[in-house]
């Protein structure tokens, strides 16, 4: 199977990220060297439906999760309407082939008083503690993705406006406001990079003049989340906990939508459970009848 125009399809016309695009081109060699070792063939137009629920059926057999099988259905489905597209299939082997079922997950976030003893505590008063203190910052004041703060360039920020200029999914611009505290602290790492000669044109990087690494941002943000009571510690959790507070305060739903850059309504709505929890709490602790039966 050809991989190659496909892959530059998505970064060239689609505008995916590289790790959208790293994880597309697993899915499909992972395919790939099933269906060669299963059934002998190496071309997408030998591909049928029950090749693929086979496929499926091996995934699920190793312990794939559900959600995960899913995601590599869909970069298989996305492959094959490329070249349905291209003319080199004559149908795509997907049509009836259904996702399989998924419990809704509830987002993990950090609660309201341990974000503030995070967001308080002792960084070293060196430059990658003034660094670190401004990245868990930046993540629970905007709710932008790591892959969008890793990609944020001095250039971004308006300062007079006070508002982020942020590139999401296939470069969609949008803009996000930012707060005086957030502000200062932008303004004291600038002057630390300065100080130490750092002209690179991404806003985060090491002392050696490097951008900051993904596992590099990874472990700066679990070493900060150490305190919080969450299971898991990654920066998709304080994403998670912008949305979650900004609805238990009373955010219009639609207004976070635009500020998470989610294209619809749905991938936002996740967040309002935990707010209908909250709500039963606050109903069951105060109304005078909540507690009969």
């Amino acid at each position: 199977m050809e991989f190659d125009n496909y892959i530059n399809y998505l970064i060239s016309e689609k505008q995916y990220s590289e790790h959208t695009v790293t994880a597309y081109s697993v899915d499909l060699k992972q395919f790939e060297d099933f269906i060669n070792k299963v059934f002998g063939i190496d071309k997408a137009k030998e591909v049928t439906a029950p090749m693929i629920r086979d496929w499926i059926v091996s995934l699920s057999e190793n312990t794939i999760s559900n959600r995960s099988i899913n995601r590599k259905i869909s970069s298989l489905r996305s492959y094959f309407r490329f070249l349905l597209k291209a003319d080199e299939v004559s149908a795509n082997p997907l049509i009836k082939i259904l996702p399989v079922k998924t419990s809704k997950r509830t987002p993990v976030f950090v609660m309201e008083e341990d974000m503030s003893g995070i967001i308080n505590m002792e960084y070293k008063h060196d430059f990658e503690g003034i660094r670190n203190r401004l990245i868990i910052v930046l993540l629970y004041a905007t709710g932008m993705r790591k892959s969008e703060v890793l990609n944020l360039e001095e250039k971004d920020f308006d300062f007079e406006k006070q508002e982020i200029r942020v590139f999401g999914k296939r470069r969609k611009e949008r803009i996000i406001p930012i707060h005086k505290q957030l502000i200062d602290l932008l303004n004291n790492y600038l002057d630390q990079k300065t100080i130490i000669g750092k002209f690179d044109k991404k806003l985060l990087v090491n002392k050696d003049n490097s951008p900051l690494s993904i596992q590099q941002f990874d472990v700066i943000v679990r070493d900060s989340l150490l305190s919080a009571h969450v299971d898991r510690k990654s920066p998709h959790i304080l994403r998670h906990t912008f949305a979650t507070h900004l609805l238990n305060e009373g955010a219009d739903i639609m207004n976070v939508k635009d500020l998470l850059g989610h294209q619809s309504l749905e991938a936002t709505q996740i967040y309002t459970h935990n707010t209908i929890e909250r709500l039963k709490s606050v109903y069951k602790k105060t109304h005078p009848r909540a507690e009969y039966e």
